[in-house]
């Protein structure tokens, strides 16, 4: 408790807390309006307008590139780029090149540079998910049943070395990776359907066409998911086999395994790597630093014809913490903070405002977009069976949510910005704002049991039969053994998660119930999930979207990887070699642990309206099966406990950059919580410049 008291005292002021109140708009029910335009697609006909120039006409590519092609080094613009590129309208003006665009990152595996850039995508999410434009892809068709896509993509891409760009860098992928026993690449689940992997075949140098045995609805959805369609976000759809193929078993038989092959396609780690991003690598210092330079080749111009980006150079370090990336950023250092300083906690805003005087530092507050904010889940198939009996009892899940103070963490920790909320999936779902039935049902599933009312609480575990047996204060499991909740939490998690688990601990111990904190290293608190050893899992939060399906484990358990891991461990073995196997072994035997759920339980339910509604061709029709998916949460959960939804986060750059987009501009004042958003990809800093450059 002084813990979190410290914090307060440190941090808390009532002018901060006007400033943010005002700063981060409401949670949930925003009007899916129209927002300005800006960093969308031009219409076709400005598309026209913004192809390459021909030679003799206005310079409309970088002086250091220009340079180059005087002299001969670099092919004209008009060779460079496809006839019909991208065009990125910018959020504010025509920008200016040059400059060196500084970032001191915490991700040291290059994920948070990876999430800047959206190259790879054939699909680019605009407005926070209200919309959506083609990216690498100029195009797609799909037929009736939405059983066949056709992809068009851009004829003239070029990877940065100047080398053609076609769909075989997508086969070779797909037939010499993914499909390859030997290679440890799977099928992404967008590509399967009906049970049956996709029939992927090519029309030409630049169309695909994928046929699916079963509709695929959400194809298009999907391939807008991450920096590159892809989970991890390292992983890509396509891969420059003209590069990468010379260090391929099939190709050259001096490599018997991939490993070195799968290092070299990591351009984080490898300069030579070919790359279709905004920015190529130049330079790679282990551990410690990343430089990169335009990439000449890279297919988007702005709504003048000019070839983006226009930040000359983008030069990565690496740093220890989130202490060391503040310093560098209030002290002028860095030009534009998105994903590292998403993470700095709330009550450091007043050290990040207080730089605007010294540095001309701008800082401004974009929502999250979380459901939960900081949650707790109860393991629905622990190990334990009487725990697992009672954390299925839903008067215990309903007494623990209506134990916790979501009052008090909305002053303490978030400094009265978001929504106290039972626990929902984001509140800028899709689903949620594009229809009066949809807000309603967020509203039912917000507010499901979101009062803090301990006297409820306690009259709800009685009747659970969760109630002090031996007169020693603390509740008890109905056969009398001592009942203990473990908040296991990762040692890693943010000083904001852990305070939220304090304060959830000393609310659940004031109803009686005896509550540790576990914090876990990382990699111990996977296995401990996989195996379904997890207790009550906290220091965590729902952030996915922008609708449900394209990536559901939050609210069905298709993975074990959420609240119900062996259940979900089954399911994602259905349709898979491992199918029907193991079953004369105990579950937590079984590789991967897994075991079948009884008929009549929430999961199967929740399983049958997914199975159904991914693959429903009809957008009324499948909403309606989503609909009743929230239902089935409303009526049989919580399954997850949630706090806070929608906190903003910090997003802070010097005044003289330009073109980085009002929250107006946004769609729904910002999704920066899920990595699915591609945040902060998904605002394209190639349109951002420095002025007076």
């Amino acid at each position: 408790m002084n813990h979190w008291r410290r914090y307060l005292l440190l941090a808390i002021c009532s002018a901060l807390v006007l400033v943010l109140a005002a700063c981060a708009g409401g949670a949930a029910e925003q009007p899916a309006a129209e927002a300005p335009p800006a960093a969308q697609e031009a219409a076709p006909a400005e598309q026209a307008q913004a192809t390459a120039p021909a030679e003799g006409e206005a310079v409309h590519e970088a002086p250091m590139l220009h340079e180059k092609v005087l002299a001969g080094e670099l092919p004209p613009l008009s060779e460079r780029i496809p006839a019909e590129p991208l065009v990125i309208e910018p959020f504010g003006e025509i920008g200016q090149y040059g400059g060196t665009w500084h970032r001191f990152d915490t991700s040291t595996n290059g994920d948070h540079l990876t999430m800047a850039m959206y190259g790879y995508s054939p699909v680019h999410w605009l407005r926070d998910g209200l919309d959506k434009r083609p990216g690498l892809a100029k195009g797609w068709d799909f037929n009736e049943d939405k059983t066949e896509w056709t992809l068009y993509f851009r004829e003239g891409t070029k990877w940065s070395d100047g080398e053609p760009f076609t769909v075989d860098d997508f086969l070779f992928w797909w037939e010499d990776m993914v499909l390859n026993p030997d290679h440890p690449d799977s099928p992404p689940d967008y590509l399967i359907s009906g049970g049956k992997v996709a029939q992927i075949s090519k029309v030409d140098d630049y169309t695909l066409k994928f046929t699916f045995a079963a509709p695929s609805p959400l194809f298009i959805d999907r391939l807008a998911m991450w920096p590159n369609g892809m989970v991890p976000a390292s992983e890509k759809l396509f891969v420059p086999k003209h590069y990468v193929s010379q260090f391929h078993p099939k190709y050259n038989s001096e490599y018997t395994t991939f490993e070195v092959m799968d290092e070299k396609l990591d351009w984080r780690v490898n300069p030579e790597t070919p790359v279709l991003n905004p920015w190529m690598p130049v330079q790679y210092e282990p551990g410690s630093r990343l430089i990169l330079e335009r990439n000449p080749y890279y297919y988007a111009v702005d709504t003048a014809g000019n070839q983006l980006p226009y930040i000359d150079r983008v030069d990565v370090t690496y740093v220890e913490d989130l202490e060391v990336s503040k310093l560098k950023v209030i002290g002028g250092e860095q030009e534009f903070c998105g994903r590292p300083c998403k993470y700095q906690p709330l009550s450091e805003l007043s050290v990040f405002r207080d730089a605007e005087q010294t540095v001309g530092l701008k800082t401004v507050l974009w929502d999250g977009g979380s459901g939960t904010g900081s949650l707790v889940y109860p393991n629905w198939t622990h190990q334990d069976p009487e725990k697992r009996e009672v954390y299925r009892n839903r008067n215990f899940r309903l007494a623990l949510s209506h134990a916790i103070d979501r009052p008090q963490i909305q002053k303490v920790v978030y400094f009265g910005t978001g929504e106290q909320t039972t626990g929902t999936m984001s509140p800028k779902a899709i689903e949620f704002n594009r229809t009066p039935e949809g807000q309603e049902l967020y509203r039912q599933w917000r507010d499901l049991a979101v009062e803090y009312n301990p006297e409820k609480a306690m009259a709800l575990l009685d009747e659970a039969g969760v109630v002090d047996q031996d007169g020693d204060g603390w509740r008890d499991l109905p056969s009398g053994k001592p009942l203990n909740l473990r908040i296991d939490i990762s040692a890693t998690a943010s000083d904001e998660h852990v305070l939220v688990d304090q304060i959830i601990k000393e609310n659940w111990e004031a109803v009686g119930l005896k509550t540790s904190i576990n914090p876990v290293p990382g990699e111990q608190l996977s296995v401990m999930q996989d195996n379904s050893e997890i207790d009550i899992r906290g220091a965590w939060e729902v952030g996915d979207g922008p609708n449900f399906l394209v990536f559901p484990n939050w609210v069905v358990p298709i993975g074990n990887d959420r609240w119900a891991p062996l259940y979900g461990a089954w399911y994602s073995t259905l349709g898979t070699d491992k199918e029907g196997t193991e079953l004369d072994k105990d579950p937590l035997e079984r590789n991967p642990p897994r075991e079948e759920p009884d008929p009549d339980d929430p999961v199967v339910r929740l399983w049958n309206l997914y199975d159904q509604a991914r693959v429903e061709p009809d957008d009324e029709k499948r909403e309606q099966l989503v609909f009743d998916i929230i239902r089935t949460h409303i009526e049989e959960g919580p399954f997850f406990i949630g706090t806070v939804s929608n906190i903003p986060t910090i997003v802070a750059y010097l005044d003289f950059v330009g073109n980085v987009p009002t929250r107006e501009q946004l769609g729904t004042g910002g999704f920066t919580n899920p990595w699915i958003m591609v945040y902060f990809g998904a605002v394209f800093p190639e349109q951002f410049y420095f002025k007076n450059q």
